[in-house]
């Protein structure tokens, strides 16, 4: 089995290549700013088009980092019954040692049940390419006691792939009435081989999330009387292979600013507490997180996340199906 080595940061090339080791998806603080990543039945909930980008840096101080970006449009076409959506996913994993981009096109039926309760189903269909810079590895034959890695490795680099693509399937669905959300959201159904030695299924990831809409006060806009500000205690628990995952929280969200704090767990022993702004106005959206690091590598500087949303304006005038509410970040 080849030794993995690459400076400080073993733990992301066994990640990527290790005959025993299995792949995770990045993860996202702002999940409500990046809607179709995290549920595809998510697709046109917001009615009008809508333009989602978002940016992770994770682990900044730490020799090779992960940085993930996203950029997402969807919308709700009447004649379809729901929404489509299409989204582009790049991460990167040690200074560009490991470089994935995954391309989703979603399809999302959305259903009115009653006059209360609206309920949404989602599939995605993931076309995903990696690609490995072996000029990048670095093994431990390399080592110089004195100098480092300065030595030639008799590691065989034809038993290594310099990429692996595949195509992927993931559902989704969601409920939600004007002050209750609940979602359930299961990617990699196929589990598709992505290893570059061997054969390596990447899980399948669960996603359960589900909070609730709660108004404490009201306001005038124009001679109306509008419901608001509003507190949004909500949960994520997510689930792939043997890492878990729960994300318990709070945001306090009005027409122009929403903040919020979480605390972020995976059960044997605490992770992060996570830190949420943002501010709206005009239909641009504009978020910032920080992931304060409470484990043992509170040292590794955390993670910074950029979130940004274009709400456009509706150009069909026709019945719109009710638009969901949500936490905006």
């Amino acid at each position: 089995m080849i030794r993995n080595r690459l400076f400080a940061l073993l733990a992301i090339i066994s990640l990527g290549i290790s005959t025993n080791a299995m792949a995770q998806d990045p993860a996202f603080t702002q999940f409500y700013a990046n809607p179709l990543y995290l549920n595809p039945a998510m697709a046109g909930s917001a009615n009008c088009p809508r333009i989602s980008m978002n940016h992770r840096n994770q682990w900044s101080n730490i020799k090779g980092n992960f940085l993930s970006n996203s950029i997402s449009i969807d919308k709700n076409v009447e004649k379809l019954n729901g929404g489509i959506g299409l989204q582009v996913l790049n991460d990167e994993q040690g200074e560009g040692v490991i470089k994935s981009t995954q391309v989703n096109a979603i399809y999302s039926y959305q259903l009115q049940v009653s006059r209360k309760l609206t309920v949404l189903t989602g599939i995605q269909a993931s076309y995903q390419q990696k690609g490995l810079d072996k000029s990048k590895l670095q093994f431990g034959d390399q080592i110089d006691p004195n100098y480092g890695f300065i030595l030639d490795t008799n590691e065989d680099f034809d038993l290594i792939a310099e990429s692996v693509s595949y195509t992927d399937v993931s559902l989704g669905m969601m409920a939600f009435t004007k002050k209750f959300f609940f979602g359930l959201a299961l990617h990699h159904i196929s589990q598709p081989d992505d290893s570059y030695i061997e054969e390596s299924y990447l899980p399948r990831r669960f996603t359960l999330h589900t909070g609730a809409n709660i108004s404490v006060g009201r306001s005038k806009n124009m001679g109306l009387v509008m419901d608001g500000p509003f507190i949004t205690p909500n949960i994520m628990y997510l689930k792939q292979a043997g890492a878990e995952q729960l994300n318990v929280g709070m945001s306090l969200t009005n027409e122009s600013l929403s903040g919020g704090m979480y605390y972020r767990s995976n059960f044997s022993n605490p992770d992060a507490i996570l830190a949420v702004i943002g501010y709206e106005a005009n239909g641009v959206r504009l978020g910032y997180s920080y992931d304060l690091t409470v484990s043992k590598l509170s040292g590794s500087g955390g993670a910074h996340e950029i979130s940004v949303t274009l709400q456009l304006a509706c150009r069909d005038k026709r019945k719109k199906l009710k638009a969901i509410k949500c936490p905006k970040f």
